[in-house]
């Protein structure tokens, strides 16, 4: 009985670990289509992305440049991060300038 306690303790936390990995990487950064079609500025503008939106494309962009994908192909990062970093610093410049409202 101590055996089949142990194995089914041993089964259940390998198959939460195992799913835990599997989320940890699915969520990782997303794959090159969906980048390439964020940074299309035909079909998306940083003014309507969320700050938290622009931190996690400027994130997965700044992990798919350090893979060890072919530099050539991934020419479209530079602008895309560009663009990202330019909302994101004005956006925190705006903030700085607003005042706080006192009563």
């Amino acid at each position: 009985m101590d055996r089949i306690i142990k194995f089914s303790g041993v089964f259940l936390w390998s198959l939460v670990l195992i799913t835990a990995g599997f989320s940890y990487t699915a969520v990782r950064y997303q794959d090159n289509e969906k980048l390439v079609d964020l940074c299309n500025e035909d079909n998306h503008s940083p003014q309507n992305m969320l700050d938290s939106e622009l931190n996690r494309l400027l994130r997965d962009l700044n992990a798919l440049r350090l893979s060890n994908e072919d530099a050539n192909n991934l020419k479209w990062i530079d602008s895309c991060t560009g663009w990202v970093m330019v909302e994101l610093k004005s956006r925190k410049f705006e903030k700085k300038l607003q005042k706080p409202q006192r009563k």
